[in-house]
Protein backbone atom coordinates (compact mmCIF):
# COMPACT_ATOMS: atom_id res chain seq x y z
CA UNK A 1 0.00 0.00 0.00
CA UNK A 2 1.26 3.45 -0.90
CA UNK A 3 2.20 5.68 2.01
CA UNK A 4 0.11 8.85 2.10
CA UNK A 5 1.75 12.21 2.65
CA UNK A 6 0.75 13.36 6.13
CA UNK A 7 0.82 17.08 5.37
CA UNK A 8 -1.36 17.94 2.34
CA UNK A 9 0.56 21.23 1.92
CA UNK A 10 3.58 19.17 0.82
CA UNK A 11 1.72 17.68 -2.15
CA UNK A 12 3.22 19.12 -5.33
CA UNK A 13 1.27 19.43 -8.61
CA UNK A 14 3.54 16.77 -10.13
CA UNK A 15 2.86 14.32 -7.29
CA UNK A 16 -0.89 14.99 -7.38
CA UNK A 17 -1.18 14.64 -11.16
CA UNK A 18 0.92 11.46 -11.27
CA UNK A 19 -1.69 9.82 -9.05
CA UNK A 20 -4.71 11.23 -10.87
CA UNK A 21 -3.74 10.97 -14.53
CA UNK A 22 -2.15 7.55 -14.91
CA UNK A 23 -3.57 7.03 -18.41
CA UNK A 24 -3.01 9.33 -21.40
CA UNK A 25 -5.35 12.34 -21.53
CA UNK A 26 -8.36 12.42 -23.82
CA UNK A 27 -10.58 15.30 -24.89
CA UNK A 28 -14.35 15.15 -25.42
CA UNK A 29 -17.63 16.97 -24.87
CA UNK A 30 -19.68 15.75 -21.91
CA UNK A 31 -23.22 16.88 -21.07
CA UNK A 32 -22.94 17.55 -17.33
CA UNK A 33 -26.25 17.10 -15.51
CA UNK A 34 -27.32 18.40 -12.06
CA UNK A 35 -26.47 15.25 -10.07
CA UNK A 36 -23.68 15.92 -7.61
CA UNK A 37 -21.67 14.07 -5.02
CA UNK A 38 -18.37 13.95 -3.19
CA UNK A 39 -16.02 11.14 -2.32
CA UNK A 40 -13.98 10.55 0.85
CA UNK A 41 -11.36 13.05 -0.38
CA UNK A 42 -14.06 15.69 -0.88
CA UNK A 43 -13.51 15.72 -4.65
CA UNK A 44 -16.44 17.13 -6.64
CA UNK A 45 -18.31 14.48 -8.65
CA UNK A 46 -20.83 15.50 -11.31
CA UNK A 47 -22.76 13.02 -13.42
CA UNK A 48 -22.28 13.40 -17.13
CA UNK A 49 -23.71 11.94 -20.32
CA UNK A 50 -21.50 10.84 -23.20
CA UNK A 51 -22.38 9.13 -26.50
CA UNK A 52 -25.65 7.19 -26.56
CA UNK A 53 -26.69 8.64 -23.18
CA UNK A 54 -24.15 6.60 -21.19
CA UNK A 55 -23.89 8.07 -17.69
CA UNK A 56 -20.43 8.55 -16.18
CA UNK A 57 -18.88 10.15 -13.12
CA UNK A 58 -16.89 13.28 -13.93
CA UNK A 59 -14.44 13.95 -11.11
CA UNK A 60 -12.83 17.28 -10.29
CA UNK A 61 -10.05 16.28 -7.91
CA UNK A 62 -7.24 17.82 -5.94
CA UNK A 63 -6.39 21.44 -6.63
CA UNK A 64 -8.94 21.59 -9.46
CA UNK A 65 -12.01 20.98 -7.28
CA UNK A 66 -12.21 24.63 -6.11
CA UNK A 67 -12.57 25.80 -9.72
CA UNK A 68 -15.53 23.47 -10.26
CA UNK A 69 -17.70 25.62 -7.95
CA UNK A 70 -18.83 27.90 -10.81
CA UNK A 71 -19.94 24.90 -12.87
CA UNK A 72 -21.84 23.41 -9.90
CA UNK A 73 -23.58 26.75 -9.30
CA UNK A 74 -24.56 27.02 -12.97
CA UNK A 75 -26.02 23.50 -12.98
CA UNK A 76 -27.97 24.17 -9.78
CA UNK A 77 -29.41 27.39 -11.26
CA UNK A 78 -30.42 25.62 -14.48
CA UNK A 79 -32.14 22.87 -12.46
CA UNK A 80 -34.00 25.37 -10.26
CA UNK A 81 -35.01 27.39 -13.33
CA UNK A 82 -36.34 24.27 -15.09
CA UNK A 83 -38.50 23.44 -12.06
CA UNK A 84 -39.52 26.98 -11.01
CA UNK A 85 -43.25 27.60 -11.15
CA UNK A 86 -43.97 24.59 -13.29
CA UNK A 87 -47.57 24.94 -14.59
CA UNK A 88 -50.07 22.34 -13.41
CA UNK A 89 -50.33 19.38 -15.71
CA UNK A 90 -46.75 19.73 -16.96
CA UNK A 91 -44.36 16.93 -16.21
CA UNK A 92 -41.29 17.92 -14.21
CA UNK A 93 -38.08 17.57 -16.23
CA UNK A 94 -35.71 14.71 -15.62
CA UNK A 95 -32.17 15.58 -14.57
CA UNK A 96 -30.77 14.32 -17.88
CA UNK A 97 -32.92 16.92 -19.68
CA UNK A 98 -31.09 19.78 -17.93
CA UNK A 99 -27.42 19.89 -18.86
CA UNK A 100 -24.38 22.02 -19.62
CA UNK A 101 -22.28 20.87 -22.59
CA UNK A 102 -18.69 20.97 -21.34
CA UNK A 103 -15.48 20.30 -23.22
CA UNK A 104 -13.18 18.36 -20.91
CA UNK A 105 -9.65 17.07 -21.05
CA UNK A 106 -8.95 14.26 -18.65
CA UNK A 107 -8.05 10.67 -18.03
CA UNK A 108 -10.40 7.68 -17.93
CA UNK A 109 -10.42 5.12 -15.15
CA UNK A 110 -12.73 2.22 -14.48
CA UNK A 111 -14.11 1.07 -11.18
CA UNK A 112 -15.54 -2.37 -10.54
CA UNK A 113 -18.67 -2.31 -8.35
CA UNK A 114 -21.21 -4.85 -7.24
CA UNK A 115 -24.25 -5.01 -9.53
CA UNK A 116 -27.36 -3.60 -7.80
CA UNK A 117 -29.77 -6.16 -9.31
CA UNK A 118 -27.52 -9.20 -8.94
CA UNK A 119 -25.13 -9.01 -5.94
CA UNK A 120 -23.03 -11.94 -7.19
CA UNK A 121 -22.18 -10.04 -10.40
CA UNK A 122 -19.94 -7.07 -10.89
CA UNK A 123 -20.28 -4.09 -13.20
CA UNK A 124 -17.80 -1.56 -14.53
CA UNK A 125 -18.31 2.14 -13.86
CA UNK A 126 -16.46 4.67 -15.95
CA UNK A 127 -14.99 7.76 -14.34
CA UNK A 128 -13.39 10.72 -16.05
CA UNK A 129 -10.80 12.59 -13.99
CA UNK A 130 -10.77 16.14 -15.29
CA UNK A 131 -7.63 18.24 -15.82
CA UNK A 132 -9.12 21.10 -17.91
CA UNK A 133 -12.66 22.08 -18.83
CA UNK A 134 -14.55 24.82 -20.68
CA UNK A 135 -18.20 25.80 -21.03
CA UNK A 136 -20.46 28.77 -21.79
CA UNK A 137 -21.73 30.61 -18.70
CA UNK A 138 -25.31 31.79 -18.23
CA UNK A 139 -24.46 35.07 -19.91
CA UNK A 140 -22.90 33.27 -22.86
CA UNK A 141 -19.30 34.04 -21.90
CA UNK A 142 -16.78 31.29 -22.62
CA UNK A 143 -15.24 30.05 -19.34
CA UNK A 144 -12.14 27.88 -19.12
CA UNK A 145 -10.57 26.28 -16.03
CA UNK A 146 -7.87 23.85 -14.97
CA UNK A 147 -4.48 23.06 -16.42
CA UNK A 148 -2.96 20.18 -18.37
CA UNK A 149 -1.67 17.28 -16.28
CA UNK A 150 1.72 18.28 -14.89
CA UNK A 151 3.53 15.51 -16.75
CA UNK A 152 2.15 16.85 -20.05
CA UNK A 153 3.44 20.35 -19.26
CA UNK A 154 6.98 18.98 -18.92
CA UNK A 155 6.75 17.26 -22.32
CA UNK A 156 5.48 20.46 -24.00
CA UNK A 157 8.37 22.51 -22.58
CA UNK A 158 10.87 19.90 -23.73
CA UNK A 159 9.38 19.86 -27.26
CA UNK A 160 9.55 23.67 -27.63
Amino acid sequence: MKKRIENPAKITPAYEDSGLFAKPPTELVVKLIPKFGKNSRQDVIIKGLVENGVEIDVIFAGRRKRDAAELVTLLKRKWESANYRLPKGFKAPERKDVYVPTRVQGSWRTRVVEDEQEPSLYAKEYQLLVARWAFNSEGGAFRSFGEPPFREQIVRVAES
